[in-house]
């Protein structure tokens, strides 16, 4: 019922009903999604106005940006289940740049911080959001190689080979996940909706019980 590679249904009837299911669970997700991010911009702002917390240009384009995207990502997906597959990468990109970026000063602390809260956050991103695990691991990739770079200047130096091998092992081990989160839900999937075709199978049979009675006393 699913291809080997990307994870598709090869029965038509089921992928339309997976689609027109994902349309409206992301419909609902995004709705709440981009007007977080208008407020999150929106409060940035305002403190660093105030003078209460110093953010960058930077910050606050990005934040924006994010905004938009969702906010078109939310006008699209009830007509394009495709638009699905991106909430997953956007979310991964869009923490990355907070854990990698704005709170990371090179500190042995803040390495720890962000290493621990930044992979804790973009697993968490991916089991709840994962539609594309082929999308989702190619987004990751250059991320935690831009990540791991940078750590490993300020803790190691030159010696990037070890680097390069733990960045091809944490990709390695984020593309098993975000395929097996993806086949999980999908065969969850097709097993609801075989339990719901067979329910509803029989219970025809059943409104049709009494009548094959009466014809078959009457022979």
């Amino acid at each position: 019922m699913l291809s080997t590679i990307t994870l598709s249904f090869e029965d038509r009837e089921m992928r339309m009903t997976f689609e027109r299911d994902k349309k409206n669970h992301y419909g609902r997700i995004l709705l709440v999604v981009w007007p977080i991010l208008i407020l999150l911009t929106i409060g940035l702002i305002i403190l660093d106005a105030m003078g209460q917390f110093e953010t960058e240009i930077t910050t606050h384009v990005v934040n924006a940006a994010a905004a938009i995207i969702f906010f078109l990502l939310w006008l699209f997906v009830r007509k394009f289940a495709v638009c699905s597959w991106f909430v997953c990468p956007l979310l991964t990109a869009y923490a990355f740049y907070y854990f990698a970026m704005v709170d990371y000063d090179g500190s042995v602390v803040s390495i720890y911080y962000t290493l621990i809260v930044g992979i804790s956050s973009t697993f968490f991103i991916l089991v709840i959001f994962n539609e594309s695990w082929l999308l989702s691991s190619i987004v990751y990739a250059p991320l935690i190689a831009y990540y791991m770079f940078k750590t490993g200047e300020d803790m190691v130096g030159e010696e990037t080979n070890e680097l390069v091998i733990r960045c091809i092992f944490s990709i390695f081990l984020y593309a098993i996940v975000a395929y097996k989160v993806e086949t999980l839900n999908k065969q969850a999937f097709m097993g609801q909706q075989t339990s719901e075709k067979a329910f509803y199978r029989w219970l025809k049979i059943f409104e049709t019980f009494p009548e094959g009675l009466a014809l078959v006393r009457r022979n």
